[in-house]
């Protein structure tokens, strides 16, 4: 005999006691809610139209009351009197602007962010206003209704109020949507800008990707070929070269491809180079730096320092002469520009295109805060002046 054994399904217990709290989280949802129909109205434009409606009102009440004092059968109305009157005074005229000019602005910012297709937008808000204004109007003669029963006397003040309603209530809505319209292309131009410039921050630095590429390659083959040059008659001094050059490009190199470096960086990287070129010039060449421990810290660009150096010093491999070369390097800087003068004391040549590169890069940089001047026409040899905007890390 087979046993059947039934199973029950437990009963669903329903969370009375959290009933409530999904309640009170919709009703904060439903507050939080940002209703599109009345997107733009905003507490300033409200206050604003109660300020126009204030404005409204006092003239309103004044003119009237000029009317009363001065016109053709003056009254001895008193003005202070005459503004706290039930029926034609400053807060009855205050309440008239108000429901009118607060209905035309609600019609009118429904109209407009209901965006119907086959509707011109200036027509749905010219739809809007014209029933905002009616409906204004609407209201101010039902609630007069019980002091004035008289229909052709509503109808008249009907019509008055959709006649000087409609005409103040186009001019406001005409320079509101003026004035956001002109907020809303301000705005669209300078996100426009803002493109615009981080389009030129890639292009530069795609440009210096590329003057980079320039600039590395040609240095490091140089080195080697140097490197390969002093192998063929003295391989001692070649091997303490390579050693050199082996511990230059463990520091050099993971700096090579960065967009940042400081000034000490790039001395210590300068040194190392130039402590090789003294080897393969058997103690032809001298340098000197005078850098203030201050401005070890000062943001430098990568790789501008050295290709600089390789540039005052062109002429050495190239003319077979061996003369003694004197580098020497000074910094200082005041509270904008960081200058850098490298002098070479030997009649060189100069590497033009290693300084067009070198210009290039500051241009990008710096703009026209970053500039490299070289004078060969010195007393004193080779002069380059290096300038660019002094920023410390």
């Amino acid at each position: 005999m087979t046993m059947m054994r039934s199973t029950i399904a437990p009963t669903q217990r329903v969370n009375v006691a959290g009933a409530p709290h999904d309640v009170f989280a919709r009703l904060v949802r439903l507050v939080r809610a940002d209703i599109a129909v009345l997107q733009g109205l905003t507490w300033r434009r409200v206050a604003y139209t109660f300020l126009v409606a204030a404005a409204f009102a006092v003239y309103t009440a004044t003119s009237r009351w000029l009317y009363l004092r001065y016109g053709p059968e003056p009254q001895a109305v008193g003005i202070a009197a005459y503004f706290l009157t039930p029926r034609w005074g400053w807060l009855s005229s205050f309440i008239v602007h108000s429901c009118v000019f607060c209905s035309q602005m609600l019609a009118v910012s429904v109209a407009d962010n209901l965006r119907v297709p086959r509707i011109p937008r200036v027509a749905a808000l010219t739809i809007a206003l014209v029933i905002g204004t009616a409906v204004g109007a609407a209201l101010i003669v039902f609630c007069e209704t019980n002091r004035v029963a008289n229909f052709q006397t509503n109808s008249a003040r009907f019509n008055w109020i959709m006649t000087w309603a409609l005409l103040y209530g186009a001019i406001m809505e005409l320079i509101y949507f003026k004035r956001r319209r002109d907020g809303e292309l301000a705005a669209a131009l300078h996100e426009a800008t803002l493109r615009g410039v981080e389009l030129q921050r890639r292009t530069l630095e795609s440009q210096l990707q590329v003057l980079q590429a320039q600039i590395e390659p040609q240095f490091l083959f140089n080195t080697l070929q140097r490197v390969g040059e002093l192998y063929q008659h003295d391989s001692a001094s070649a091997d303490q070269m390579l050693d050199s050059l082996i511990v230059y490009l463990r520091a050099a190199l993971p700096q090579m491809r960065t967009k940042s470096s400081t000034l000490g960086q790039e001395v210590q990287l300068a040194q190392a180079y130039l402590n090789i070129e003294r080897i393969r010039r058997q103690g032809q060449l001298d340098f000197e730096f005078d850098v203030p421990e201050r401005l070890a810290s000062a943001t430098f660009p990568p790789m501008v320092l050295l290709p600089l150096i390789e540039a005052l010093s062109a002429s050495c491999a190239s003319n077979g002469k061996d003369d003694h070369e004197v580098l020497f390097a000074k910094a200082h800087a005041d509270t904008e520009t960081l200058e850098v003068t490298l002098t070479n004391r030997a009649r060189t040549r100069v590497g033009t295109d290693a300084c067009e590169n070198i210009r290039g890069r500051l241009v990008a940089l710096y703009g026209d805060r970053g500039t490299l001047v070289v004078d060969s026409a010195v007393a004193e040899g080779v002069v380059a002046t290096l300038r660019l905007r002094y920023a410390a890390t």
